[in-house]
């Protein structure tokens, strides 16, 4: 976890052959996840999977940063792909986890009905997937169990409406967020969980419970045969969604 943290923060890569082989994903399970009776393996567990649909989120600035919402800031980066300001869905792929209950395995932000014929890892313009070998990963930390897609002009809006000076407005204003996500998760069937489409000042962020909780987690952009991007999947390790590298070909 401290090697793929630092990976996170750009402290790493630069140090790692580019040769040696990568994580790459599964489109199997990064579409498959999203249909109809879909079931989800992780070691020898089998979890069925569902899908929900929680909103849509206003991207106007054309420009998306994935991050766990409580704890985005100016400082976070937006992912180097560009799409058309709008409003897209975001779709939540649950899985079955038994007494272990319902928990988010994957979410989806739908750019365009085409279907992914190639997938890439969500990157930012600081983040070059080339640099990394074996189980290291760029993606973002979660901390407060919970993942986001957000319109990147969000966190300086935010900044700009609550200064360090007013601590309490915002307090409460992510306060409200955790009361209304939580009291809304229960009727899309993930009870205990959280959901939250959130308007927030010139766009918007959608939010959601990340798989078993706080950890690091990848996502993957999905390219139709013009190589536009018509999907982005965040991967919450509940499920195999990747094929990592054999030990051999991580040294």
């Amino acid at each position: 976890m401290f090697r793929k943290a630092l990976v996170a923060f750009g402290l790493l890569a630069a140090c790692t052959p580019a040769a040696q082989a990568q994580i790459t994903p599964r489109p199997e399970v990064l579409t498959g996840a999203f249909t109809p009776g879909f079931i989800g393996e992780a070691d020898e567990k089998r979890y069925p999977i569902r899908t929900i649909r929680i909103g849509e989120v206003h991207i106007s600035s054309g420009r998306l940063i994935l991050a766990d919402p409580f704890l985005m800031s100016t400082r976070n980066r937006p992912l180097t792909l560009t799409v058309p300001p709008g409003r897209y869905p975001v779709d939540l792929a649950v899985a079955d986890a038994g007494e272990s209950g319902q928990r988010v395995a994957l979410a989806r932000l739908l750019i365009s009905d085409a279907p992914p014929v190639r997938w890439a890892l969500a990157v930012t313009d600081e983040q070059d997937p080339t640099t990394l070998s074996g189980e290291d990963i760029f993606g973002y930390g979660v901390d407060a169990g919970t993942g986001a897609f957000v319109d990147a002009a969000v966190p300086a809006w935010l900044a700009g409406r609550y200064p360090p000076s007013d601590v309490d407005g915002y307090t409460a204003l992510v306060d409200s967020w955790q009361v209304r996500g939580e009291a809304a998760a229960p009727g899309l069937g993930i009870p205990y969980g959280f959901a939250l489409v959130e308007p927030l000042g010139p766009g918007g962020a959608a939010m959601f419970s990340s798989g078993w909780g706080d950890g690091y987690y990848a996502s993957w952009v999905g390219y139709d045969a013009d190589d536009h991007p018509v999907v982005i999947v965040t991967d919450f390790a509940v499920i195999t969604a990747v094929n990592f590298p054999s030990a051999a070909n991580s040294r």
